[in-house]
């Protein structure tokens, strides 16, 4: 890794300019695409409910079924949503995720910067965009990416100067204000460590190299534990996992035929391929970040962005020794066109989102005007067995209405919500857990085995459709 420009040619200006522009396309055309994730609506909710009470941990007002209080552990993004969703709508939502996206496009670009020049960095942050965009979906999580994105650049920074950089402490608070992924900002650090420490024992510089940032580092942890959440927040993320991997998709092992983790996994090895056909000295903690970046990739569909995060400016590394140009350095008009194009693109991206795109970009769940209007007749407090991906949205549009359980896992005992996934896919006993919580409706599937069940066996009424969804009412007592 060097500081200093290359003394080939230039890359032609119109190349590295179209370059970033079409990253720059890309992010704002995902941050303004449609929006397919369910978990969007409950965090709209739990953020008003934030806004209203001003409290954190409460006995839950929407699903009588949990067995704790909830506790808002992503409260700052969710109170800035509902917020903005307030003043403007939905299209206030879609702006935010549009300001996430382009902001860690900006980060990112930054952090590959540092490795090479700007056709290379380009092409690195578009490679990351690309990686990480089946998961930039409006919610806390975006704030995760765009934090672990400047905790990348932090760690590259402090691997050229051994120079701890102490904002990297409120930043940590920011983040674990936001969403659960902190931990991984933390281990990127510690690995970064351990492989600048050949580096300080050349240097003679040890022991104050291990006190400077053991320091650093339990600094971050304590600025975790004074939240206004306090230590609880640890171990939240954990409590989420007990029931999300027998369900969410995004907690199971990454699929290698997922074309995202395959772009991920591709500039792995081709980042591995380069460094063995070019050997050249290269710093431990480069190689440690490459294969922590293969791990995150493996271990889990929900750490693919960050994954291709942290691999990024490796890939503009090793894409740098190819390009013939000189490695430009970073000047002013180059940080003044950034700032300017990102204004811009936050300028379109408000205009789009107050256009009635700004609503209708919200896909999922697809016209439900029919069911919404028929729960709207439906009596406060009645417990409906939702589809597990529709009830976030119930409680979003119907929160006088008891949904059996809802994305919140962390919520509900494993026990129960077992009993609820069991039920969900007429397994047997299915009858037993919809009697022993008294639904009387159910907003399922067309498709599902619970909705043919339910019709076929229990002889449930159908009472409205959406082009996925239906609503089911239980037959009359003693019908």
């Amino acid at each position: 890794m060097s500081n200093e420009p290359s003394p080939t040619r230039q890359t032609p200006a119109f190349l590295t300019v179209t370059a970033i522009a079409l990253v720059f396309v890309v992010a704002l055309a995902r941050g303004l695409g449609s929006v397919e994730e369910p978990d969007t609506w409950w965090h709209i909710r739990v953020g008003e409910y934030l806004l209203d009470t001003r409290r954190l941990v409460w006995p839950d007002p929407w699903a009588p079924f949990t067995d704790k209080p909830y506790v808002a552990t992503q409260w700052l993004p969710e109170a800035i949503a509902a917020q903005l969703y307030r003043w403007f709508g939905l299209g206030g939502v879609l702006w935010l995720r549009a300001v996430a996206v382009v902001a860690l496009t900006l980060v990112v670009y930054a952090a590959c910067r540092r490795f090479g020049g700007r056709l290379a960095a380009a092409l690195g942050a578009g490679v990351a965009i690309v990686g990480a965009s089946a998961s930039l979906n409006p919610r806390p999580q975006l704030v995760s990416f765009v934090l672990f994105a400047v905790v990348v650049g932090a760690w590259i920074d402090t691997a050229r100067d051994r120079r701890a950089r102490w904002w990297l402490v409120p930043l940590f608070w920011l983040w674990a204000c936001s969403h659960g992924l902190w931990m991984f900002g933390v281990l990127v650090g510690v690995v970064t460590t351990v492989g600048l420490l050949p580096e300080a024992v050349r240097a003679g510089e040890l022991r104050p190299f291990l006190r400077r940032f053991a320091a650093l580092h339990l600094a971050c942890v304590l600025a975790l534990l004074v939240t206004p959440l306090g230590p609880r927040l640890i171990l939240a993320p954990f409590t989420v996992a007990a029931n999300a991997a027998g369900i969410a998709e995004e907690w199971a092992p990454t699929p290698v035929n997922n074309a995202f983790s395959f772009i991920t996994m591709t500039a792995i090895v081709g980042i591995a391929t380069c460094w063995l056909l070019r050997p050249r000295r290269r710093p431990m903690w480069m190689y440690l970040w490459l294969a922590l970046s293969a791990g995150l990739t493996l271990y889990m569909w929900r750490l693919v962005p960050l994954g291709v995060i942290l691999v990024a400016p490796l890939l503009t590394d090793a894409l740098q020794e190819l390009v013939t140009g000189a490695r430009e350095r970073v000047s002013r008009p180059e940080r003044r066109a950034l700032v300017g194009a990102t204004v811009a693109a936050l300028l379109i991206a408000a205009g789009v989102c107050a256009t009635p795109h700004g609503r209708t970009a919200f896909g999922y769940p697809d016209r439900m005007g029919a069911i919404s209007a028929a729960l709207d007749q439906t009596p406060a407090g009645s417990v409906v067995m939702p589809d597990f991906g529709v009830s976030g949205w119930l409680i979003y549009a119907h929160p006088e209405l008891a949904p059996a359980a809802d994305l919140r896992m962390e919520s509900y005992s494993p026990i129960y919500f077992q009993r609820y996934l069991d039920a969900g896919n007429a397994q047997p006993g299915w009858q037993d857990f919809v009697r022993d919580v008294r639904a009387r409706y159910a907003l399922v599937e067309r498709t599902s085995a619970l909705a043919d069940a339910l019709v076929r066996e229990a002889r449930w009424q159908l009472v409205a459709t959406s082009p996925q969804f239906v609503l089911l009412r239980a037959p009359a007592a003693g019908s």
